[in-house]
């Protein structure tokens, strides 16, 4: 009883031990971005300071050497929230269609799509850009919003598609027997029993989303440049400015921490959905 005690006390202080050390760097970061300008260069770094916003209201507003931050992280919420929204709208019939017991391919169909996840999106960068400049939709919202849906559709699917397989199939079967077509057994008994499951493929693509940077360094320059491709203009031939970008990074890291911790519980509670019976 003692051993089981001691094993569970040092497996909870490796566990803190290894959370305290991943926040170092965003700890670090956040005080970074708090120190005026002439304290951030310092070396070695100064932890003896008096606050100030001065680095966010330059990066917000343009008044350093870089864009406006504030148009960047309105592209970013746009193509985050279209990205999204498209995902979700797509993965839910795509889930139900292969979780049909008289759908013969689901089995394969439903691995092919997982396995097209594999593909780094690197390898897409070309043929999308040759697409965007024949359709005339270069450094626009679809030409990211269209791509991040289709690189994060894979894991939604399989994320709504185990979900279903959870739920009893006397439901349906029921429903049918109530008259309720395919469209009326997702829309009214299916919809509200996946709201968890749901809510946590929209959370993983946002967050995907949110943090894309090779696509939209590719596919954009000004009208719809995203946040993490403008923290890039804090970095130069002649130096970094580092209160500048430690400011722009704790605005794109900071609406994913908190929207992490307070969905915290739909995302667990759709990831282990059907885990225990």
């Amino acid at each position: 009883m003692a051993g089981r005690k001691a094993n569970a006390w040092s497996g909870q202080l490796v566990l803190w031990a290894w959370l305290l050390g991943s926040l170092v760097p965003i700890v670090f970061m956040v005080v970074t971005s708090l120190k005026p300008p002439s304290v951030a260069t310092s070396v070695p770094p100064s932890w003896s300071f008096r606050p100030t916003l001065e680095n966010y209201a330059k990066v917000l507003t343009g008044g350093g050497a870089g864009q406006a931050f504030g148009p960047l992280v309105l592209n970013s919420v746009i193509v985050t929230v279209g990205a999204t929204v498209l995902t979700v709208v797509l993965a839910v019939p795509a889930a139900y269609a292969l979780s049909l017991r008289e759908f013969r391919p689901r089995r394969f169909l439903s691995s092919w799509i997982l396995s097209t996840y594999m593909f780094p999106p690197m390898v897409s960068v070309v043929p999308l850009f040759i697409l965007a400049g024949n359709l005339g939709l270069f450094d626009t919202y679809p030409i990211l919003i269209v791509p991040y849906a289709a690189i994060n559709l894979p894991i939604a699917v399989w994320i709504l598609r185990s979900a279903i397989l959870q739920i009893p199939y006397a439901l349906q079967e029921a429903a049918m027997l109530d008259g309720l077509s395919r469209w009326g057994i997702l829309r009214r008994v299916l919809w509200p029993l996946l709201v968890p499951s749901i809510a946590t493929a929209a959370i993983l693509t946002a967050i995907l989303c949110w943090n894309e940077f090779l696509l939209a360094l590719s596919l954009t320059r000004q009208d719809a440049k995203t946040a993490p491709v403008g923290i890039m203009e804090f970095t130069g031939m002649f130096g970094t400015d580092w209160g500048m970008l430690t400011a722009a990074s704790t605005v794109i890291v900071a609406p994913i921490v908190v929207l992490t911790l307070v969905l915290r519980r739909r995302i667990v509670s759709g990831l282990t959905f059907g885990a225990v019976k």
